[in-house]
């Protein structure tokens, strides 16, 4: 089974949901000596509230499963503004501990996946079209594998591929014929006496 981008980006809001449900436990603020989490400070609903938002987001991946559309985005955004409001809730004195600001960038980084997920879906953006040649880009080999003949040089090719560039003038260029000297063979160079 292929994924679409889209759906790649809802499981990347769904497992970004579910890393910020168990981020909550990592310290998020501290004060007097005490590192508290999102769990003790008062604010747990907010991964859980990541966590629901990314559930939301699969129901649309599952067999026979309907997508919810821009459903998922709207829960995940209130839950990244609540974590703005929340740091309020940080107790006087006290500084945010690595768990609050990582379920924040993580917040962020999962609502932007939802949301350019819904935007793919609704057909605002379109996905990249695939490339007929592979990972390499175009233009650089010919699909068919086969190269044509070009002989190497400091010049690049004149003409139709296959055909012989040539530099000097050739038989009856420049107005006059020109003669070979005598006692020249056919094709060949004048014969030394010697």
């Amino acid at each position: 089974m292929k994924l679409s981008l889209a759906q790649i980006l809802l499981l990347v809001g769904a497992g970004l949901g579910l890393v910020n449900l168990f981020m909550g436990l990592a310290p998020a603020a501290s004060g007097g000596g005490i590192s508290q989490s999102l769990y003790e400070v008062g604010v747990g609903w907010l991964p859980v509230l990541f966590f629901i938002g990314g559930l939301l987001a699969i129901t649309g991946l599952l067999p026979k499963g309907t997508s919810l559309g821009v459903v998922p985005a709207v829960v995940v955004l209130g839950a990244v503004l609540g974590h703005l409001f929340s740091f309020s809730a940080i107790p006087s004195g006290g500084s945010t501990g690595v768990g609050f600001i990582m379920i924040l960038v993580f917040g962020i980084v999962e609502l932007a996946a939802l949301v350019v997920s819904y935007l793919f879906e609704v057909g605002i953006l379109k996905p990249p079209a695939p490339n007929p040649y592979g990972h390499q880009p175009p233009g650089m080999y010919p699909p068919s594998g086969q190269f044509p003949a070009q002989q190497p040089g400091p010049f690049p090719p004149q003409g139709p591929p296959g055909q012989q560039t040539t530099f000097a003038p050739q038989q009856g260029q420049f107005g006059q014929p020109q003669q070979p000297p005598p006692g020249t063979p056919p094709g060949g160079y004048p014969q030394q006496q010697g």
